[in-house]
């Protein structure tokens, strides 16, 4: 059964749609300085009473935007279930200051369609065949035949979802229809409450955040530090905040856009400067490289990405050790400014929701102020109606390394740390294995358990294709991967310095 989130990204999708719709909103409200009440006004530049365009009527559309606009000011879910306006509070989220806490994912119930977990179905494509090879290969007995010699019936009770009878059915008529956010999940964290709505359980979630941008209902929603972030690029120039850009930056903003045009945008909308996290990854390679020449057994775990280290020390304890303790680029490169500017204010603006989450880490918060994704960096860019297509490119220092650059393309991180640990440290063998998606990530470690494999080197990556693949993405995955490769071949050397 392919991934589910192979399935929609790269899509402009109706779900797609509501959520950068209200982004921009959000953005042009706060650009416009109105004021907490005024809050109410937003749902109806977005949706048509008179005709709904996403849902079976305007008023569960109406709901269902209210809520999403809580979340997307930072603030914590309030359902109209819960008997209190979605607006309580509001005028909290209207500061410079971090606001967002845990849990940063939440299903909007108004907006899930109680989809079935995960079941065996047959389709119309039945044809009653004579065969019945399904009920043949059925191992439990599941499959049964209407008394008119008529469809196959699954017994839902019985049925162990095999998939047997799938792959014996000669008219693909048996298909297995599992939630799209629990089939996301790689961690097992979504499951249906006692009324069937999807509920995430936060103790096992890691914030990877693929489930927001797999429901085709748009029903899940991480929140944002949006509005949090305009109110810093409206203070005064000398506290405005440094913009640091992840290495899968490139191409996200359309076509057109160069590089340099993207760093020069930021400018244009208040940002005091612009760094490449490709620096702070050079930094991560060249501290993991000499650990791969020092280390004495076991493997390396790479640290890159939040979600890979928490599913990693969640399911395999026996390996925490292994995983490095190191900063995150993201981190690194902030270092790098404070060190500069010590009262700098530090925006990381990436396609990761995870990384929301370990800024809200005590010992990380010093480093990182805020987190943008790549979709809501595009709503500052949209609400100041600003082209970075029709932006004379500005040349980005170049500091980082070829090998740094491509940390977001999976397998890059290991390629960088495998290859300067040669260099740098006369390591000559490093045997490399890698895994993208949680869900592959986990099945790798079960194989180093288990001794099929004997690894000096592991990367871990939580989403599909690595960073390229993150839910706060504006472009498909190839064409992202493709993008990084040549952005990071321009770079004028390949190993850190």
């Amino acid at each position: 059964m392919p991934e589910v989130f192979e399935r929609m990204r790269g899509l402009y999708t109706p779900c797609t749609d509501i959520r950068r719709k209200i982004f921009v909103a959000i953005a042009k409200f706060i650009l416009e300085d109105k004021q907490p009440k005024d809050i109410e006004y937003i749902p109806f530049q977005i949706i048509d009473m008179e005709k709904p365009s996403y849902r079976c009527c305007s008023y569960r559309e109406l709901s269902i935007v209210r809520q999403r606009i809580r979340l997307a000011f930072g603030l914590p879910l309030i359902e109209e279930a819960n008997n209190m306006p979605v607006t309580e509070g509001i005028e909290q989220a209207f500061t410079d200051q971090k606001v967002i806490t845990a849990p940063l994912i939440n299903v909007i119930r108004a907006a899930c369609e109680k989809c079935p977990e995960d079941k065996v179905i047959v389709t119309d494509m039945c044809q009653a065949c004579m065969a019945h090879p399904c009920s043949i290969v059925c191992p439990v007995q599941a499959i049964s035949f209407k008394e008119d010699g008529g469809q196959a019936l699954i017994d839902q009770s019985k049925c162990i979802k095999c998939g047997k009878c799938q792959r014996a059915c000669p008219y693909q008529a048996i298909t297995r229809m599992v939630r799209p956010c629990a089939a996301a999940c790689g961690v097992n964290a979504i499951h249906s409450d006692s009324k069937g709505f999807a509920s995430i359980d936060q103790s096992k979630c890691v914030a990877c955040g693929l489930c927001t941008v797999s429901c085709p209902f748009a029903a899940i929603s991480d929140k944002t530090e949006l509005v949090q972030v305009l109110f810093q690029l409206k203070g005064p120039e000398s506290r405005r905040p440094f913009a640091l850009v992840a290495p899968s930056f490139v191409g996200q903003f359309g076509k057109l856009v160069k590089p340099g045009a993207i760093a020069a945008g930021l400018r244009q909308v208040g940002f005091r400067g612009v760094k490449e996290v490709a620096l702070g990854a050079d930094s991560d390679t060249l501290l993991l490289a000499r650990r791969l020449g020092e280390r004495k057994e076991g493997f390396l775990g790479t640290s890159c990405c939040p979600s890979w280290v928490k599913t990693a020390r969640h399911f395999y304890p026996e390996f925490s050790d292994q995983i490095a303790d190191s900063y995150t680029p993201m981190v690194e490169t902030a270092k790098i400014i404070k060190e500069q500017y010590p009262d700098a204010k530090i925006v990381f603006i990436g396609p990761c929701i995870a990384k929301k989450a370990e800024a809200l880490e005590p010992e990380l918060r010093p480093y990182v102020d805020h987190v943008l994704t790549y979709e809501e960096t595009a709503a500052i860019f949209a609400a100041k109606g600003i082209d970075l297509a029709s932006i004379p490119p500005e040349a980005f220092p170049p500091e980082a390394s070829s090998l740094g650059r491509g940390y977001a393309v999976a397998g890059g991180v290991g390629e960088a740390i495998a290859e300067t640990a040669k260099v740098k440290f006369g390591v000559e063998k490093v045997e490399f294995i890698r895994a993208d998606t949680l869900k592959n990530c986990r099945n790798m470690l079960a194989e180093i358990k288990a001794g099929k494999t004997k690894p000096d080197l592991v990367e871990g990556m939580a989403c599909p294709g690595g960073c390229v693949g993150g839910p706060g993405t504006l472009i498909g995955i190839a064409t992202a991967q493709g993008e990084v490769k040549k952005f990071a071949n321009e770079a004028p050397d390949r190993i850190p310095s």
